[in-house]
């Protein structure tokens, strides 16, 4: 009789997950309609504005989201593609909350934006709590800067970090054993002390990316290098202040960079609005993939965000 019960059990769940997956295919069908990887937030289909968001410290691949798309740059470049492929996108808002990030993946999201700017499509950089360094960079891109009064900016340097060990390893008795293929090979190691010619290896890497940063920040901003350089030491600072130093171009929230993006690209008012969104499935899936692969949901977006490597070059806010 308990095996019966079981097995009767058994085949109601799966009528039920089955009906549950039939009910949110019909949901994703009826996103794609609208356009691949493109939710529509509002209560009409056609041209609007687009909002791409760059969220936590900027990496290349990240970690996923619900909608399984990956939070780094080439997730990232793969939205702005999508919206640059769709007639209905006449302006993008990129929502930026970022410290920032890796020096190459900054500039990868930097360069895709500008060339849609170069397109004439209209640019618009709503900043959150805090796009600094590397979410200033690729703020910067953009025709158009909305900062929240109280949003941390600036920033606008490069940092290299490796912790000394040194000392530690030798109360404990630890002794690395390296063999490597050449003097510099292990560069930056956390056992041993740099030696000067390789403090200044690094420090031509970072005064070159710096250049670089510089550069691109005067480019998107349309002012001179020399203008930019008094306060591009390193330095944060609120959206106010930014304001005064003509790195952004108004204070305000996310809804005025919207309404800003409408204005730009001649649209009505009540435009429609095409955010990230996920389908009910993807959740699902995203969900059953954390749970199969153990540990919480929490746990593991912490795993992923603290994968860390001594050689990460970083336009980063560390405060």
């Amino acid at each position: 009789m308990d095996r019966n019960r079981k097995i009767l059990i058994s085949i109601l769940a799966l009528l039920v997950l089955s009906s549950v997956i039939a009910i949110v295919e019909i949901s994703m069908n009826m996103q794609q309609k609208r356009g691949p990887g493109i939710s529509l937030a509002g209560p009409a289909i056609g041209p609007g504005v687009g909002i791409v968001r760059v969220e936590g410290p900027i990496d290349m691949t990240g970690s996923s989201s619900p909608s399984l798309m990956s939070r780094g740059a080439e997730g990232i470049i793969a939205r702005l593609n999508e919206m640059e492929r769709s007639r209905d996108i006449r302006a993008v808002v990129v929502r930026i909350n970022s410290p920032g990030g890796t020096v190459g993946a900054s500039q990868e999201i930097y360069e895709k934006l500008w060339r849609l700017r170069k397109k004439n499509i209209p640019l618009i950089a709503s900043m959150g709590e805090i796009a600094a360094s590397g979410g200033y960079y690729v703020a910067s891109a953009c025709n158009y800067i909305v900062a929240n009064h109280g949003t941390i900016t600036g920033s606008i340097g490069v940092i290299a970090m490796s912790p000394n060990l040194k000392k530690l390893f030798e109360k404990i008795g630890i002794d690395m054993r390296v063999i490597k293929s050449g003097r510099y090979k292990d560069i930056l190691s956390s056992f041993r002390d740099i030696s000067p010619e390789e403090r200044q290896l690094i420090q031509e890497i970072i005064d070159s990316s710096y250049r670089k940063f510089l550069k691109d920040v005067a480019r998107g901003r349309a002012m001179n290098e020399s203008d930019i350089q008094p306060i591009a030491d390193g330095r944060v600072m609120s959206g106010e202040t930014a304001l005064k130093h003509k790195l952004v171009d108004m204070l305000g929230t996310f809804e005025d960079a919207v309404d800003k993006a409408r204005e730009m690209a001649k649209l009505s008012e009540d435009a429609p609005v095409y955010d990230e969104g996920a389908s009910s499935l993807e959740q699902i899936l995203f969900r059953m993939q954390a749970l199969f692969s153990g540990g919480s949901l929490m746990e593991r977006e912490l795993r992923l965000r603290h994968v860390e490597n001594n050689y990460r070059l970083e336009y980063r806010c560390l405060p």
